[in-house]
């Protein structure tokens, strides 16, 4: 039960650094390189942070 505890709080705080790396990369310019552009999509799109990734607009209802 321990060990548990341990790998969930473990999880749980690496989680939480990832996801506040992932929300301090600063946003891509317009005109800036393909690859930073990619990977800060691609590291909100892993973290769930579906605002961020361009896909979405946060004024529009995804729904039909």
């Amino acid at each position: 039960m321990r060990q548990y505890l341990t790998q969930l709080l473990t999880g749980s705080v690496a989680a939480l650094i990832a996801s506040a790396a992932a929300r301090a990369l600063p946003q891509p310019a317009a005109d800036g390189r393909k690859f930073y552009l990619w990977f800060y999509r691609f590291a909100h799109f892993i973290l769930a942070n579906f605002d961020k990734t361009g896909g979405l607009d946060g004024n529009q209802c995804s729904r039909n």
